[in-house]
């Protein structure tokens, strides 16, 4: 009996020293990012200005050693490249940003551009993916969503009295309140046309947060705003690409209680999978810090719509 107990325990130790092992093995490969290109050694003449050089680039002007006369195989990887399938591959970037994103958010703000797409020009891409994705699968369901909350907003409105409950004071916060409303109407409208602008706004908020909770990261100490602000655009684009998952899967928009069209418990799980990467902080730190950012930006949105509808009121009142 107590070989056999000797044998189990034995057994449960190498699974879980091979599970160990396969786990560093796996997170090594993650840390691995784009490995640049070896540099040519045969000799080029640049074609823009005519400098004879050894490399991959004319150290003159900066033009590529790849440039040469226009064919049909030349210009149609011009052609792609516009949309992200050249050098500065979309989908390689894409793809580095599901399986290693935190590591790759790390490489572009050290500098490690060039393999890379850039990330507002992403943002708008896989925003038009989104959008025809959804249109594809569930034609309806986004403005089924949009729709019922501006019916809800709509039915905020407040009837402003008249007579002798219609003092000054009273009309200029009713009629102030009612201005909100119809403004907060428009601006949802305008960010259902053009979501991409919503997600850059809504992740500049998290940029403010991130930059106070995470300054002491073990990995990447001070960030500035610049920088946390470049990290959440591509957070955004790595986000997208799971709402398009979520759509696909559920074949219509079923979550809406976020930014994005994915439970919020998962764009909690996708965040703290990101901060874990990029700054370094044990598990549970992490968590701790990704709850404090999600508190943080309903906080700031909360103080902004108070200062609007402030504002609303009190330019009434004024133009009254």
């Amino acid at each position: 009996m107590l070989k056999v107990l000797r044998n189990a325990i034995g057994k449960v130790k190498s699974a879980y020293a091979n599970v160990r092992n396969a786990c560093s093995r796996f997170s090594a490969w993650q840390r691995k990012g784009v490995a640049a290109q070896p540099l040519s050694a045969v000799t080029h003449v640049c074609l823009n200005c005519r400098t004879a050089f050894t490399g991959n680039f004319c150290p003159r002007c900066g033009q590529s050693a790849g440039v040469a006369r226009f064919t049909l195989r030349h210009a149609l990887s011009k052609t792609l490249e516009v949309w992200g399938l050249g050098n500065r591959s979309l989908p390689r970037t894409l793809w580095h940003l599901i399986y290693r994103p935190g590591y790759m958010i790390g490489d572009y703000l050290e500098g490690r551009q060039a393999p890379y797409f850039p990330p507002v020009k992403m943002l708008f891409l896989v925003t038009a993916a989104f959008v025809v994705t959804q249109h594809v699968v569930a034609p309806e369901a986004m403005d089924k969503i949009y729709g019922d909350a501006a019916t809800r907003l709509s039915e905020q409105k407040i009837d402003i009295p008249d007579g002798e409950g219609a003092y000054p004071g009273k009309r200029y916060f009713l009629e102030g309140m009612n201005n909100f409303i119809d403004a907060f109407d428009n601006v949802t409208n305008f960010f259902q046309q053009n979501q991409a602008i919503e997600l850059i706004l809504g992740h500049s908020l998290f940029a403010l947060v991130t930059v106070r909770v995470f300054r002491r990261s073990p990995s990447r100490p001070k960030l500035n705003l610049t920088e946390c602000f470049f990290a959440q655009i591509l957070i955004a684009s790595q986000l997208m690409v799971v709402s398009m998952a979520c759509i696909i899967a559920t074949q219509g928009s079923r979550w809406m209680d976020n930014m994005y069209a994915m439970p919020t418990w998962l764009l909690m799980l996708v965040l703290l999978y990101d901060y874990k990467q990029l700054y370094g902080f044990g598990l549970l730190r992490t968590a701790w810090y990704t709850l404090k950012v999600l508190i943080g930006w309903w906080v700031l949105m909360f103080l902004l719509l108070v200062g609007w509808m402030a504002t609303s009121v009190a330019w009434t009142a004024v133009n009254n």
